[in-house]
């Protein structure tokens, strides 16, 4: 991803604009963009109470499991923003972008319930959207090319859901310690346990880019991002039959979230 940036940059850098000379990069901008991200991030499901963390023939009744969580896909948005012209070469500004994205994926991986009963782990994710506000610095490798870093404030829409289920035609329940689960066609439910989290997520972005100015008024950027959306838990709780006399039990789910991503963007300068 960065050896395409910097190939790019290249490019621009050898576009020559008939009006270099009068150029001023003080004011604001609009503009659209458009690119492609790469979204990474696991899920670890931890027993959460009593029951799932007790121990059955030497093992927990709901075993520790992780699962990878990566997606690829397009993005496109728009960006507002203000920089300021100093020093001669200097410039310095403030963008805010928001981007809709295609970003989902799934994943399975074998788990066990009671230390030895084969059981699955199912989780899924989907980004929705996600916006930066940043500050940039730069300064002009020539009067209307722009290289600059940048990092700020992140945000994004992010829902996940996770479960553990036994093989199909298999049931199994437990309970213990005021907890307990059932699960299986004998009593009705597909999945042990099932969880699901929809959130406004917030963290970091930094990166870096280029920008060229054809006009006074028109330019186009290039640039690479890394946006880290933190982390969150959930609870995965356990299905059990309407009148039993213990809560419903349940695993912990941690998560985390990253997109890379490489875009262009064409801005219009006031």
């Amino acid at each position: 991803m960065k050896k395409a940036l910097a190939a790019v940059l290249l490019v621009l850098g050898g576009c020559v604009s008939a009006d270099a000379g009068e150029i001023n990069w003080t004011g604001f901008h609009v503009g659209l963009n458009g690119g492609y991200g790469w979204a990474r991030g696991g899920v670890t499901a931890l027993p959460g109470d009593a029951l799932t963390q007790s121990l059955l023939f030497g093992q927990p009744v709901a075993s520790p499991v992780s699962a990878s969580l990566n997606a690829n896909g397009g993005l496109g948005g728009g960006q507002v923003g203000y920089d300021w012209q100093f020093a001669g070469r200097g410039v310095v500004g403030v963008e805010a972008d928001i981007a809709a994205a295609s970003l989902k994926s799934s994943a399975s991986v074998p788990t066990t319930l009671f230390g030895t009963q084969p059981a699955t782990f199912d989780v899924s994710r989907n980004i929705d959207w996600f916006g930066t506000v940043r500050g940039r610095i730069g300064f002009l490798a020539s009067p209307d090319l722009l290289l600059f870093a940048t990092g700020g404030f992140a945000y994004g829409r992010v829902g996940e859901s996770a479960s553990v289920s036994l093989p199909p035609g298999v049931s199994n329940s437990i309970g213990n310690f005021g907890y307990a689960f059932a699960c299986g066609p004998f009593y009705g439910f597909a999945s042990c346990f099932a969880g699901s989290s929809s959130r406004i997520a917030t963290g970091w972005a930094a990166g870096i880019g280029g920008e060229k100015r054809f006009t006074q008024n028109i330019s186009l950027k290039v640039e690479y991002l890394h946006v880290d959306l933190g982390s969150t838990s959930y609870p995965v709780v356990g299905s059990l039959n309407a009148g039993t006399p213990f809560a419903p039990s349940f695993l912990n789910a941690h998560s985390s979230t990253t997109i890379d991503l490489v875009r262009a963007g064409l801005n219009y300068n006031f």
